[in-house]
């Protein structure tokens, strides 16, 4: 029910996530009226455009509207192919900087997983250094052709997990990441880069040796990327298919990856993105693992924060009423202090977001009476759904 709520076009691209099993879904969404232009700005946000086109154009005949699609594909394939390149310069630059650097994310995946960026598109490249030699690095790489970006604010990066972007001078709009760490300082998380470092595996990608994180490490961070630092708002298409790619590796070793969640004070987040890429995308992780790492709640309310969940994934699909409302379920599903968080939040490097939300209490009534057709259509779609 819950992937049922939401638009046709946002039901196709979760579909695309999960595999072969799904043709049969993805096929009866294309016989259904289909807003192109949507469905292409949706695989944008998601940078999903140049594998979502191969998919439904191996699926069925697609009409003219889909060619806006197929445009953009090409043009995203265009920049992966570019950004591969400048990915494997970059490498050899840090190596004669003797700068040792960790993969990460979409980076690592897509030269040990998938075989390519083309099959895994990504807007940024993110490598862990060692903090004493970030700036070292950062220096060399401003040498090699990659810019600062305009307008950046140097002291929101104090304190915060990588330096400030490095923008590709060639001005495709692409970008790299130095991270000196996985979260921003006082994260809740039992889980370092010198972790990612001490459990690394190295592998050789066109002839150069890489390091790259682990199978559980990577499953780990894509999990508290997606559901912690991104809050389950962005990102959800590359989260699940990234998933799904890591579990045809058949390298996870459930029971050790559920020790580590668990110590790690991960358990929540990766129960969310699991029964998520379940629901939405036909992607299984082993019940057990789902039942093991669960918050403390009866079905019925992880059934309710799932619904809430699966509207707020996509930015056209969002109904939440309220900012306020929006942290409050997450922190209902996440369950910070029955997963050992302390008082540390995703927000809390951004801009008071959550504070300037409340204002006076007389204020917040009339607001709250003004939105009531919100607030409405939230309750009957959520928390008196099915």
């Amino acid at each position: 029910m819950s992937l049922a709520s939401l638009s046709n076009e946002a039901q196709l691209l979760l579909l695309t996530a999960g595999g072969e099993k799904n043709d049969a879904a993805i096929r009866a969404l294309l016989a259904k009226p289909l807003d192109w232009a949507k469905l292409s700005w949706l695989a944008e946000q998601e940078r999903a455009t140049p594998v979502l086109w191969r998919r439904l154009s191996a699926i069925a005949p697609l009409p003219e509207a889909a060619q806006v699609l197929h445009r953009m594909a090409m043009v995203s394939e265009f920049r992966m192919l570019h950004l591969e390149t400048r990915l494997l310069s970059t490498l050899d630059t840090l190596a004669a900087a003797n700068t040792e650097v960790v993969l990460l994310k979409g980076a690592a995946l897509a030269l040990t997983v998938y075989g390519s960026f083309v099959a895994r598109p990504m807007s940024d490249v993110d490598l862990l250094v060692p903090r004493d030699d970030a700036l070292r690095a950062r220096d060399a790489l401003l040498a090699a052709g990659w810019t600062s970006g305009p307008g950046q604010q140097s002291e929101f990066y104090e304190g915060h997990h990588h330096l400030a972007p490095l923008i590709d001078g060639l001005g495709t709009g692409t970008s790299l990441e130095l991270h000196t760490s996985l979260f921003f300082e006082g994260h809740p998380f039992a889980f370092t880069s010198d972790d990612i470092r001490a459990r690394a595996e190295r592998v050789t990608v066109h002839g150069r040796a890489v390091l790259v994180p682990s199978v559980h490490d990577q499953l780990l961070h894509l999990c508290l990327h997606f559901a912690w630092s991104h809050m389950m708002a962005t990102g959800s298409w590359r989260a699940f298919r990234d998933l799904d790619a890591l579990l045809k590796t058949e390298r996870v070793e459930w029971k050790g990856f559920t020790k580590l969640a668990k110590e790690s004070r991960g358990g929540s987040a990766c129960y969310w993105t699991f029964r998520l890429a379940r629901t939405l995308a036909g992607i299984t992780v082993p019940a057990w693992v789902e039942r093991a790492l669960a918050p403390p709640d009866p079905e019925f309310a992880l059934r309710r924060l799932e619904q809430h969940f699966t509207y707020d994934l996509l930015p056209t699909e969002n109904i939440s009423p309220s900012l306020w409302l929006t942290y409050t379920m997450w922190r209902a599903g996440l369950r910070p202090k029955w997963s050992g968080h302390g008082q540390v939040r995703p927000w809390d490097r951004a801009d008071q977001l959550l504070q300037t939300e409340r204002p006076a209490r007389v204020k917040r009534l009339m607001l709250h009476i003004r939105n009531a057709k919100s607030w409405s259509r939230y309750a009957r779609l959520v928390l008196l759904g099915p």
